[in-house]
């Protein structure tokens, strides 16, 4: 069977600290969307051309192409994975992470950033060109790189996902486009997977690792200075066959290693 090469995405966490608790900014997709139907999720999307422009234009501020590359083990094109998600985060929560040209921290009115996601979604002004525009610049250097997951082969649709995790800004709010993100929840991480395991919550298995992962930490400093040292390995799950139903399992877990590829049945 031929395979489908996993395209480019990206995916950001969002943190925060709130009396005491480390929040994660969670979104429920519609049910009636393609891809994780109904799923709670964090921000994320495919790489697009977009954010190549950003990159060309140098919309950006916080890191070069070198360091991006050597941080995502590339030997380029590196810069446009962080562009992309600070992209999907304004468009899916309405959270935007951007300077001024230069380089200094920028406030938002809840409505300059309401009519700039409405020009983005009905498609009158292109991304690059509002940045351009408004004099703005990402702020790439307030990302941190946290994993890499690769969708199971013989999935119809697959991809290479970097994710990142940020501090949410201070001064704006959550605001889901009600479309293809229909609800938007501050959580912790162990009542978030509180609700999967009661199945209160469908998630992703790289979800489910990645809210693991962060419920050994209390705040977002804790975070960010451990993902800006960790060694991040890419995770490429298999799909198998146990006790007469598919289940997702990564290396390390039984029956990872006793095939040579991924199994599904047809």
């Amino acid at each position: 069977m031929e395979q489908i090469e996993p395209r480019p995405a990206s995916t950001i966490v969002i943190i925060r600290n709130q009396t005491e608790l480390l929040e994660i900014l969670m979104l429920r997709r519609s049910p009636q969307v393609a891809a994780a139907s109904g799923a709670h999720v964090f921000p994320g999307g495919s790489v697009d051309v977009a954010d190549d422009e950003v990159v060309r234009r140098r919309l950006f501020l916080g890191r070069d192409e070198a360091d991006a590359s050597r941080r995502l083990e590339l030997k380029g094109g590196a810069l446009a994975f962080f562009c992309a998600a600070l992209r999907e985060l304004f468009e899916e929560a309405g959270l935007l992470l951007a300077l001024d040209e230069r380089g200094r921290a920028v406030t938002f009115s809840e409505e300059e950033l309401a009519r700039w996601r409405e020009e983005l979604l009905h498609a009158t002004l292109a991304w690059p060109d509002l940045l351009e525009r408004e004099g703005l610049r990402l702020a790439l250097g307030q990302l941190e790189y946290l994993a890499h997951w690769v969708t199971p082969e013989g999935r119809p649709r697959r991809f290479d996902t970097r994710f990142f995790v940020a501090a949410a800004p201070t001064s704006q709010h959550a605001r889901v486009d009600a479309s293809e993100i229909v609800e938007h929840v501050w959580t912790s991480a162990s009542a978030a997977l509180e609700r999967f395991a009661t199945g209160e919550w469908s998630m992703l298995v790289p979800t489910v690792r990645t809210l693991r992962a962060l419920s050994h930490h209390d705040n977002v400093g804790d975070v960010l200075r451990t993902a800006a040292t960790a060694t991040v390995l890419r995770i490429q799950p298999r799909e198998i066959v146990r006790d007469g139903r598919v289940v997702v399992v990564v290396p390390g877990e039984p029956g990872y290693d006793d095939v040579p590829g991924d199994v599904t049945p047809r």
